[in-house]
């Protein structure tokens, strides 16, 4: 189970598996990150590569709400832990020059090339265990058991021109992923405060 940070550090995954396939391909000069949509007018005039992870949705996972009730370590107990799934609309932004059909072929074959380094590492990774997971060695996100699946998600295409039609550009290629299950953590109760004084009455 992890913690509050669980929803940014699974993206922080996502973009560590990414960057790590571009390595091994040989793949240079391409920057990898989880952005808004608000940013997307401007990568798409972007002088330089650049692959997004747009958050768009965050779910409750219901075939597992009736997990047990969580046991903090001293002994209490919290609610069960929440199943998170996270939907990411992953897409790749080739160079080009506006109105340049030289350009833009160049840019499109770019970004097809991309998507299918995407495609690969999280392929690859479609279970991803604790080792690989992004965290923070002074202060934990995750569970010594933590895992994440990845997996590929079939999107309507009319959702994904809402998606677009949302953002004032044109549709673009992109790829939609579902990743599942980053458990929350309940928050351990606050402590009692001390009895001070007890008095019982007699009848």
């Amino acid at each position: 189970m992890a913690d509050f940070r669980v929803v940014d550090h699974t993206g922080l995954t996502l973009v560590a598996l990414i960057e790590r396939q571009l390595v091994d391909l040989g793949i240079a000069n391409v920057s990898v990150g989880v952005v808004s949509a608000g940013i997307f007018a401007t990568l798409g005039a972007t002088p330089n590569a650049f692959i997004s992870l747009f958050l768009y949705q965050i779910s409750g996972n219901a075939e597992l709400r009736n997990l047990p009730e969580t046991l903090f370590p001293d002994g209490t107990r919290g609610r069960q832990p929440l199943p998170l799934e996270l939907s990411y609309l992953i897409t790749a932004w080739g160079v080009r020059t506006p109105g340049d059909i030289a350009s833009d072929q160049q840019a499109a074959g770019e970004e097809a090339r991309l998507l299918g380094a995407v495609l690969q590492a999280l392929y690859e990774h479609a279970e991803v265990g604790r080792g690989e997971l992004s965290d923070v060695v002074a202060l934990p996100v995750w569970a010594p058991y933590d895992g994440l699946q990845i997996a590929l998600q079939p999107l309507p295409i009319d959702t994904q021109y809402r998606l677009w039609d949302a953002t004032d550009l044109g549709y673009r290629l992109s790829l939609a992923y579902r990743v599942r299950v980053a458990s929350l953590q309940p928050t351990p109760p606050l402590p009692a405060p001390p009895v001070v004084n007890a008095e019982m009455a007699l009848a």
